[in-house]
């Protein structure tokens, strides 16, 4: 007797449920921002013109977000309209879940679906004749136009390196996606139609997006990225003449891998032997211009030469080439085919030991690698025009002592235009310019700093014997030799 009670109350209350949700709307139930909760449709429809203007709906998704408030000065909300649609969709045979569910969150005036038909026919009913769809879709569309301005829509290296990460992902690389315009407009106005106030765009799935390169699937660009990162591990630092150089980590190798082929990624070495030729070039300090302060504090400053650093850029392509390849992580000393006393930065002098020679003075002076005058002394340069000591950074070519200075033939005669035999000769320019003894010079022209403009020599230093002696036994080959005004 008790059971058919119960079950009888069951139906009555059915019943009542029944009746009452085909009427009222469901609690929590929210209508163009507006709370309908167990309204009728006459009542939920005054609520919502008396209110309308707090509707707004928020587009949003990853790194993206558009609201939209209407500007009317006219209801854009149909109230009865929408009171109407939206108590006609309670499913009151169902009231019993509907009304749990309510009950345990906010009811959205739309019902989410697992997938959106974006080739469904909006119905825009609860919207009235103040409704500007085409204003709506302008100023989304404008919006997500500036949200793609800064993105290319194309599976690339730089785009798919997460530094954090340290490697290629797939998360990176769809950060570079442009949102898909027409689909994001579709599926707002499917939101719009049953008055949401919110629009997930992660609903949409890869359908709010364009695809990359408009093939790639997320398994290519996982594969893509996959074989970028084999490329990747490797962290070397560059030494020059043991010192810092340079780095090549995960950071500089991104800029070299080509995605010519986005699913199959490539290291571009012509990029590396741009690369390496750049840094060559930095390093290379042979025929450039120096400046320095010298030991006295004058300010100097030369350009030209042969002495200095020259960088095998081929070779420094290759090893890092290698060092890519077999994820190398200790350090790399660059191969060089002339190098100076020292690294410095471009520019500065590169020598440390130096014979200084002041066209300007006509003195030369030999400073060691702490900036004390071993040896000077006056010379005699060459005579201005084509016989002119030649400017720059030049090296001890040789010092093997007595030698015979030969000149060129003289066209008219065959023979050379002079022979000069002297004690000392230490060439700097190849072995046509250098230091030596002129025996043949006035003695007094030595301490005249204008003398060379008449009795100037070929080109090379001309020295009393007893200073060319005694720069002879105080130097080595190699030594570095500074030409200056």
């Amino acid at each position: 007797m008790t059971l058919f009670v119960a079950l009888g109350l069951f139906v009555v209350v059915y019943i009542v449920g029944v009746v009452a949700f085909s009427r009222v709307a469901y609690p929590n139930t929210t209508i163009a921002g507006v709370d309908v909760s167990l309204s009728n449709a006459s009542s939920a429809a005054a609520k919502i013109n008396s209110a309308w203007k707090h509707y707004k709906l928020t587009v949003s998704g990853e790194d993206f977000s558009w609201t939209y408030e209407p500007q009317s000065d006219e209801p854009i909300v149909n109230g009865e309209a929408a009171a109407k649609e939206i108590i006609g969709n309670n499913e009151p045979l169902l009231w019993p879940s509907r009304l749990a569910t309510s009950i345990t969150g906010k009811n959205d005036s739309i019902t989410a679906n697992d997938t959106i038909d974006l080739d469904q026919k909006v119905d825009l009913s609860m919207l009235s004749n103040a409704f500007d769809q085409q204003q709506f879709e302008d100023e989304l569309g404008n919006a997500i136009d500036a949200f793609n301005e800064g993105r290319t829509g194309t599976f690339e290296a730089s785009s798919s390196y997460d530094e954090q990460a340290d490697k290629f992902t797939v998360k990176k690389a769809r950060s570079n996606e442009k949102l898909n315009r027409k689909n994001v407009i579709k599926f707002a106005e499917i939101e719009l139609a049953s008055l949401a106030e919110n629009v997930d765009l992660t609903k949409l799935g890869n359908d709010a997006y364009d695809p990359l390169n408009g093939t790639l699937t997320d398994d290519q660009i996982q594969a893509a990225c996959d074989a970028a990162n084999k490329f990747l591990g490797v962290n070397v630092s560059l030494k020059l003449n043991g010192e810092e150089a340079g780095k090549v980590d995960g950071s500089s190798v991104l800029q070299w891998i080509s995605f010519a082929d986005p699913a199959n990624p490539t290291l571009d070495t012509s990029q590396i032997s741009s690369w390496a030729a750049e840094l060559a070039n930095s390093f290379n300090t042979v025929g450039t211009t120096r400046w320095w302060t010298r030991a006295d504090g004058k300010e100097c400053a030369v350009e030209g030469g042969d002495f200095g650093w020259t960088i095998d850029s081929d070779r420094l392509a290759k090893q890092v080439e290698d060092a890519i390849n077999n994820k190398q992580t200790d350090d790399i000393e660059i191969d060089y085919s002339q190098k100076a006393d020292t690294f410095t930065a471009k520019g500065k002098p590169d020598w440390k030991a130096y014979i200084d020679v002041d066209l300007s003075e006509q003195h030369a002076r030999y400073y060691d690698a702490n900036g004390k005058i071993v040896w000077e002394a006056n010379f005699i340069s060459g005579k201005p025009g084509e016989d002119a000591t030649p400017e720059g950074v030049w090296q001890i070519n040789s010092n093997d002592g007595a030698s015979k200075l030969i000149g060129a033939k003289d066209p008219k005669t065959g023979k050379p235009k002079y022979e000069s035999p002297v004690s000392y000769w230490m060439p700097f320019e190849g072995n046509m310019v250098g230091f030596h003894d002129a025996t043949w010079q006035n003695d007094k022209s030595f301490d005249d700093s204008n003398s060379y403009k008449w009795c100037g020599s070929h080109g090379c230093i001309n020295l009393r014997l007893t200073d060319a002696k005694a720069l002879h036994d105080c130097i080595n080959v190699g030594l570095c030799v500074v030409v200056h005004s």
